[in-house]
């Protein structure tokens, strides 16, 4: 149903539903754009610019979660060694249109 309607369309939808999973390649690409993505970087307050909001998103999730393990390890007493992570570059985001 989704795919008869209009890219534009669709980019409305995929805005406000966060749960919606890709189900071929054309609402994949609506859904990773960087049309949908930044405007969420920009409501969680991220300022940088990118060339792959999508990826950043992605990355920003990493570190949270590398940061949570982290505090628990410290907490617990089993630190151990533990690697830095280092910043991929990101390619450009696909182009719908």
């Amino acid at each position: 149903m989704l795919n008869k309607l209009p890219i534009e369309l669709n980019i409305t939808i995929y805005e406000y539903l966060d749960k919606l999973k890709p189900f071929d390649t054309t609402s994949r690409k609506i859904m990773q754009s960087n049309i949908i993505w930044k405007k969420k970087i920009e409501k969680e307050g991220f300022t940088d610019k990118s060339l792959n909001y999508y990826q950043e998103y992605k990355w920003k999730k990493k570190i949270e979660k590398y940061q949570f393990n982290y505090k628990r390890q410290w907490t617990l007493g089993c630190v151990g060694r533990i690697m830095p992570l280092t910043k991929p570059l990101f390619c450009k985001a696909e182009k719908i249109y």
